[in-house]
């Protein structure tokens, strides 16, 4: 991992947004500029409220219904992680997800301690202050049921998670139990589903937005019928697209709302 902080002495920066319509060779880019190349790496950045003035650009994805961009934000322009491209960028600091190609790359996985691990990393390489000692104490005063309610994650698709999915963590880490006790990602076939008896439904991506052939939660009879005769937890998908520091706002939403059942 390369080390930055040659590149990030203290200093004044003014970031200049270019207004919208202007060509990549318009745009002028600080030296210690940090830009995102994907939506998890957003997610990250504009968790650590001190770099918000050095944001050069976003992802490509800043203002899609899965991107959770203040609005004050989303005039900055857009990056991704093409080769040449990324060459409108060159001068600043690049932040991609696991497997990119920026000057940061994030650590891949299905966890809070993957948030933990990636904010330390930013932490250090952009030298800023580490925010998961924030996070951490907002995730340990999540208020918990008395009881444990039995949960049932399905996406629009019908698929679920198990052990080892950042669902999973949400759904511990918020005092519920996975009904799903075969780990990873996986579409159990629609009689499955059916067959399984959980105290809650817990939804997400959900919208019209995420639309697809394979919509077997809506199109299907007996499953949209089941969804509707359990209670039903909605998260927003822009909560969770990556094991991201959304994950502690989904697992507050996710008691929240058990408290109301």
């Amino acid at each position: 991992m390369l080390r930055l902080f040659d590149k990030l002495n203290a200093f004044a920066l003014t970031i200049f947004i270019p207004l919208a319509g202007c060509s990549a060779s318009e745009i002028q880019v600080p030296d210690n500029a940090i830009v995102s190349t994907t939506l998890c790496a957003d997610g990250y950045l504009q968790a650590i409220p001190e770099i918000e003035t050095r944001l050069a650009a976003l992802s490509w994805q800043s203002r899609s219904a899965l991107s959770r961009t203040p609005l004050h934000l989303q005039s900055l322009p857009q990056a991704d992680d093409d080769a040449e491209r990324r060459l409108t960028w060159e001068k600043s600091v690049q932040v991609s997800s696991a497997g990119g190609r920026g000057d940061i790359d994030l650590f891949w996985g299905e966890d809070f301690e993957t948030v933990w691990e990636n904010f330390a990393l930013l932490s250090s390489e952009l030298n800023v202050r580490d925010p998961s000692g924030d996070f951490k104490n907002r995730l340990t005063s999540v208020e918990k049921p008395s009881s444990s309610p039995r949960i049932l994650y399905m996406d629009r698709s019908g698929a679920t998670a198990g052990p080892g999915t950042f669902v999973n963590a949400v759904i511990e880490a918020a005092g519920g139990t996975n009904i799903i006790s075969h780990p990873g990602w996986q579409s159990p076939d629609t009689e499955t589903l059916l067959g399984l008896q959980p105290d809650v439904i817990l939804t997400s991506f959900m919208d019209s937005e995420y639309a697809g052939v394979n919509d077997r939660t809506l199109r299907h009879a007996a499953l949209t019928s089941k969804i509707l005769s359990l209670p039903r937890i909605d998260i927003p998908g822009s909560l969770w697209p990556c094991a991201g520091p959304g994950l502690v706002d989904a697992t507050e939403q996710l008691s929240q709302e058990m408290a109301k059942l």
